[in-house]
């Protein structure tokens, strides 16, 4: 039998790690479910989009980009 496993360990091992994904596959997709929704909700997409525009706004030298991203801050 020993022989046998140790002939087939890549055979072996590929069942057991199948075994092991399909009880875990509905956790992880319910998992991956509320992850993916919590990145795609509107108010995660503003407060990304506003933390890189202000990155981007204090890398710059002008005052112009300054008073557009505060106009567009108001207007959310």
């Amino acid at each position: 039998m020993i022989e046998w496993v140790q002939a087939h360990w890549m055979a072996v091992a590929g069942s057991i790690v199948s075994v092991i994904a399909l009880g875990w596959l509905p956790f992880t997709r319910v998992v991956l479910r509320k992850g993916l929704s919590v990145v795609m909700s509107e108010a995660f997409l503003k407060e990304l989009f506003f933390d890189l525009a202000e990155k981007y706004v204090k890398s710059t030298k002008t005052k112009l980009d300054d008073k557009f991203l505060t106009q567009l801050k108001n207007s959310f």
